[in-house]
């Protein structure tokens, strides 16, 4: 079953409990199940026969349990789907294990909520019920289950001393030198929040990481180098870093601020672009591409979510969380990383990879992008890395045979074979005939007016953001700092002020 269902890349799942109790449905009856618990997820299963999985959970998607005082009853809360209520003799250490594998993977403590009630059927969301509620009831839930922050927290967090200093400057910048307007996005280490500078009024996005998840999910390494990357790129389809600053607990990106959101949140909205209009983004993610890989800098994360739009609809690259920086002594890398739609068949495979993973994630965005799913997509990851390495690559009748050609020499399995992987990197993908109309030096310059514009009504515009983040409370959070035995957490050369020649330089361009 665990080797059918489970998350087994780039590591097996290791089964850390297994125990027969009962589950109790939404009409209140009883039945028998066995409860699995891995390092990665919790399966409900047939107790005769553990073949049948009747649902997997990954852990990051529960958010909080409630515990029984008076009953053998707890439930467990998912509220991006909906809960389990449960009763077994072994709650406690059910909820002590799930506790403990959450606080190694999330970096947090999972919520344990402890009530008097002998029934916990009142603070279950059952599939019927979940499948009624709207993205704003289920976003509510949401910060219940979880808590809220207060105002006073955000305060104290913001007056904290940034610690460090990456390059002499005579500015200092801190938390408190901006004006926290909304929420716009979300993940596994923090938010991202649109700001406002007081000095200046200038609009900017800050990327807000808290340090004890980073540390506890291992991404250090790759946040510092993040940082490093973003530092050094001046190209204009690709993020600008203002600022970089920490506090004890929090790291802080400051970065432009795009007005069109991402690219995702208009391909969901279309569901699938024009082949003009792919063209375009297409053409522009491959500059920003080619310019990574003049650096020896792999991306390795290409995917919509991460392609911002600004307000005429020229393309910026953004979040170098994954990006590798190769050098000349490193060939090749061997992390296994990335979103699994958009992987590569040599990182699948573990073969060790090189920049030519990023033109088979760019055949599958114009794919993506045309057809409106990527080409090997399945729900069931396992089958969906299957299909990645030995599927054959189908096309619908429309698209052109210009299109159809490029997306099946990005998408050639042998990455020696692949176009773009040869000496002339971006320079094969730019002379393709797909791509002849276009005057690559006037869409450098975005002399080219993009054919897809997004809806922007003015400099603090967040329409084009998901409602989910925009309705969260406005606040940056409190978090205590993390404790380490030596009192280096990794971060010492986060900090980067950039000096005022070159934010002038920015602002001209």
């Amino acid at each position: 079953m665990l080797s059918k269902l489970g998350d087994n890349f780039p590591e097996q799942e290791k089964v850390i409990l297994s125990v027969n109790l009962v589950k109790i449905n939404k009409r209140g009856k009883e039945q028998d199940r066995a409860l699995l618990i891995t390092d990665k997820a919790i399966y409900n299963l047939k107790p005769k026969d553990y073949g049948k999985c009747q649902r997997r959970i990954d852990l990051e998607k529960v958010v909080s349990v409630t515990v029984s005082k008076t009953s053998e009853e707890f439930a467990i809360h998912i509220p991006e789907e909906y809960d389990y209520r449960y009763k077994s003799e072994h709650k406690d250490r059910i909820c002590k294990i799930l506790g403990d594998l959450y606080l190694k993977k999330e970096g947090k403590k999972l919520a344990i909520n402890v009530t008097d009630n002998a029934d916990v059927s009142a603070v279950i969301v059952t599939k019927d019920v979940a499948r009624l509620q709207t993205r704003e009831q289920r976003l509510h839930r949401y910060r219940e289950l979880i808590g809220k922050d207060t105002y006073d927290d955000e305060v104290q967090d913001a007056k904290q001393k940034v610690t460090g200093q990456l390059i002499e400057t005579n500015d200092s910048v801190r938390p408190d030198d901006f004006e926290f307007l909304k929420v716009i996005g979300r993940g596994s280490f923090g938010k991202v929040m649109q700001v406002r500078q007081k000095d200046t009024g200038e609009i900017y996005a800050m990327k807000i990481l808290k340090k004890k998840a980073l540390i506890a999910k291992q991404q250090v390494e790759h946040t510092n180098a993040e940082r490093k990357i973003l530092q050094q790129l001046q190209h204009p389809f690709l993020m600008h870093l203002r600022y970089a600053f920490q506090t004890d607990s929090k790291l802080y990106f400051v970065l432009d601020y795009y007005r069109g959101g991402e690219l995702f949140f208009h391909l969901k909205k279309k569901r699938r672009f024009s082949e003009l209009q792919a063209q375009l983004f297409v053409a522009e993610v491959a500059l920003a591409l080619g310019h990574l890989h003049s650096l020896d800098v792999i991306y390795r994360d290409l995917k919509p979510e991460n392609i911002l739009l600004d307000h005429t609809g020229h393309i910026c690259l953004t979040d170098f969380g994954l990006s590798k920086d190769l050098g000349p002594e490193n060939e090749d890398a061997h992390t296994f990383c990335g979103t699994p739609e958009y992987l590569a068949p040599e990182i699948v495979m573990n073969l060790g990879h090189n920049k030519a993973v990023d033109w088979w994630s760019l055949g599958i965005l114009l794919y993506e992008l045309t057809v409106g799913i990527p080409p090997f997509y399945s729900q069931n990851v396992n089958e969906m890395y299957r299909k990645i390495q030995e599927a054959p690559l189908l096309f619908p009748p429309n698209l052109s045979n210009p299109c159809k050609d490029l997306i099946g020499k990005l998408l050639d399995r042998d990455p020696k074979k692949r176009l773009g992987s040869g000496g002339g990197d971006v320079e094969d993908i730019t002379s393709h005939p797909f791509f002849e109309n276009i005057d690559w030096d006037a869409l450098y310059k975005k002399e080219i007016d993009p054919p897809y514009k997004p809806q922007v009504k003015g400099l603090e515009d967040t329409s084009n953001f998901d409602d989910m983040f925009l309705k969260e409370q406005v606040v940056d959070s409190h978090v205590p700092p993390p404790t380490l035995a030596n009192q280096d957490d990794g971060f010492g050369n986060f900090t980067y002020v950039p000096d005022k020649k070159q934010l002038d330089k920015d602002d001209d361009e």
